[in-house]
């Protein structure tokens, strides 16, 4: 059960710090051909490790997560 509420909470913090990233970089008037690119703002930042390793955290919490769901109990 401790690992299924860890893995959650990574997962829910991976994903909202990616998306407030995301979010945060829309605020930007920065335009790529006419049309507004969050990566292309993010890169221009250099904020990518950073989206990569919140995105990392989300795909491992959600790992850890299920494993302690199929974990077997003694």
């Amino acid at each position: 059960m401790k690992k299924v509420i860890l893995g959650s909470a990574m997962f829910c913090a991976g994903l909202l710090s990616a998306a407030v990233l995301l979010a945060g970089t829309m605020s930007n008037d920065w335009t790529l051909n006419g049309s507004l690119s969050s990566f292309w703002n993010l890169t221009q930042y250099g904020l990518m490790p950073a989206f990569y390793t919140f995105i990392g955290i989300a795909a491992a919490g959600i790992a850890v997560a299920i494993w302690g769901v199929f974990e077997k109990k003694d």
